[in-house]
């Protein structure tokens, strides 16, 4: 029994050792070097910049009295024209405010009651001839009457003003209603009806209750690392990626480069660049089906460099001996190389010029697919 078991152990420990040995001679192990052909291409040195779209000129909205916010007349994302009324602000003043305000008026008539009342008394003496019409006294008393007529008028407008929001000024009349200075498209509302508003006269920030912009007129505005705005000057030719479309490639040109840095101006908004410099593109041809929001977010790519129909290869292709670049040109058989000194050129990351050296369509070996080959 264990000699029959022996005999099937080592038949079947035979017929194993003779499938691999079958499996194994049938393959070939490809020794080749794998290879790249060099090629004409351009390369491009970037700048990246990272922004927004922005307009060019936009426009807060704030108001020269206080009150309460009494009607909106228009929202978010209508087009308005200079002039068109925006915001009805109702005067809400406190009563010390306008108690002061009708004491100044009462005082302010009181005083011009006093002031033609010199001035008739003096003016009887004139029509009798008693004094000259050229008297200093008379003279002055004339003047004082119209200087507090102008005070009664002042102190009037300014009741009317904190009574109602309303005052006739000369021809001109002045309004609590605020009205767009441009034409534009409304960015954003920021006040509801009801709520208080700070004026512009207040020693407190004033309430910006909205902001208007002309959409028609976009500016790119992002942030460059310091390498890259070393080198960038105004006239550059510019290609934007939009976020919100990333299929679509649009032109500008570079026309501002900050001369101080984000971060010194306190405007830095994006870490990515430390002691990033602003840049500025205008002049940006944007497509016709693309609906514009302001604040969208952009890349842009300034070319720094560029060279045409030059020879290129991968820079992973390259090795080095000492400073020197080189690279391993595949011999006849295949499977050895052979180093070759090369000089180089312009360089994205990616791809490399090759000035001198390597022809167009001459084989080099692919370092990065080398493996564990040992290259002669």
């Amino acid at each position: 029994m264990k000699k029959a078991w022996l005999i099937s152990s080592v038949v079947v420990i035979a017929a194993l050792a003779g499938g691999y040995w079958k499996i194994t001679s049938g393959q070939q192990i490809d020794h080749r070097l794998p290879v790249i052909n060099a090629a004409i291409g351009t390369i491009e040195k970037q700048a990246l910049a990272v922004g927004q779209i922005v307009p060019v000129h936009s426009v807060a909205i704030k108001s020269q009295i206080e009150g309460i916010v009494g009607r909106i007349y228009h929202q978010e994302g209508e087009q308005v024209t200079a002039g068109t009324e925006l915001i009805k602000i109702t005067p809400n003043p406190t009563p010390q405010a306008l108690t002061d305000a009708s004491t100044a008026l009462m005082q302010s008539e009181a005083s011009l009651e006093s002031a033609r009342q010199t001035l008739a008394n003096l003016q009887s003496l004139v029509d009798q001839k008693i004094i000259p019409p050229n008297y200093s006294e008379y003279v002055d008393a004339r003047s004082t009457v119209k200087s507090r007529l102008a005070d009664v008028r002042q102190k009037q407008q300014n009741l009317d003003l904190i009574k109602s929001g309303e005052a006739s000024v000369g021809d001109s009349r002045l309004t609590s209603t605020i009205v767009a200075p441009v034409d534009g498209t409304i960015l954003n509302l920021k006040v509801d009806v009801g709520e208080p508003i700070i004026s512009t006269a207040s020693s407190q920030a004033a309430t910006e209750m909205m902001t208007i912009a002309n959409m028609k007129s976009m500016i790119f505005k992002g942030t460059v690392s310091e390498h890259d705005a070393a080198r960038l000057k105004p006239g550059m030719a510019v290609t934007l990626t939009l976020a919100p479309f990333p299929e679509q490639i649009v032109t500008g040109v570079l026309s501002k480069v900050a001369v101080q840095s984000a971060k010194l101006n306190g405007t830095a908004t994006d870490s990515r660049f430390d002691n990033g410099f602003e840049v500025e593109v205008d002049q940006i041809h944007f497509p016709a089906d693309i609906s514009l929001r302001s604040g969208f977010s952009a890349t842009a790519r300034i070319i720094l460099e560029k060279a045409d129909q030059v020879v290129t290869i991968p820079e992973r292709a390259l090795s080095f001996s000492g400073d020197q670049p080189q690279v391993l040109i595949p011999n006849a058989d295949g499977i050895t190389s052979t180093p070759r000194d090369v000089t180089l050129g312009l360089s994205d990351g990616i791809q490399v010029e090759v000035v001198s050296g390597l022809a167009e369509g001459e084989s080099v070996v692919d370092n990065s697919q080398m493996g564990g080959i040992d290259v002669p």
